[in-house]
């Protein structure tokens, strides 16, 4: 290969990388901003966009399944889901969709916690509804 054909090579493709960068930068942009909120799903739960509430029943320890109710949402909402995670800590895929119930009421049975290596106990709740996304903290046993 000629020196003039590695130049054009090694420009081409630092374009190529800057473009990857400029796209990461525009998705990242358009997401919706995460919505903290000051309540603990697995105990009183929590309340959001002005009379909905996500509440987790039976969350015990890490290994036992438990259920989500999300009441109080429009009739029209669309798609409801829930995720756990860490913080510092990449816990995986494990996104659930809540199943529509009827009457503003969507639900999810036989959910289970990722298993933590480290014997963690301080969960953060994410749950999207119809783009919106919420956040909350909370401890198991």
């Amino acid at each position: 290969m000629k020196p003039a054909q590695k130049i054009t090579l090694a420009v081409l493709l630092l374009l190529f990388a800057a473009a990857k960068v400029a796209m990461l930068l525009w998705w990242q942009s358009r997401q919706p901003e995460v919505q903290t909120l000051s309540c603990n799903p697995a105990a009183e739960g929590c309340r959001f966009d002005g009379g909905a509430q996500l509440k987790l029943m039976g969350v015990g320890g890490n290994e036992q399944p438990f259920a989500v109710s999300v009441s109080g949402l429009p009739l029209d909402t669309q798609a409801v889901s829930l995720s756990f995670s860490m913080r510092d800590m990449d816990m995986g895929f494990n996104r659930f969709d809540l199943q529509h119930k009827g009457q503003g009421v969507w639900w999810g049975e036989q959910l289970r916690l990722p298993v933590c290596s480290l014997s963690r106990h301080d969960w953060i709740a994410e749950w999207t509804v119809d783009g919106k996304r919420y956040q909350a903290d909370f401890q198991t046993q």
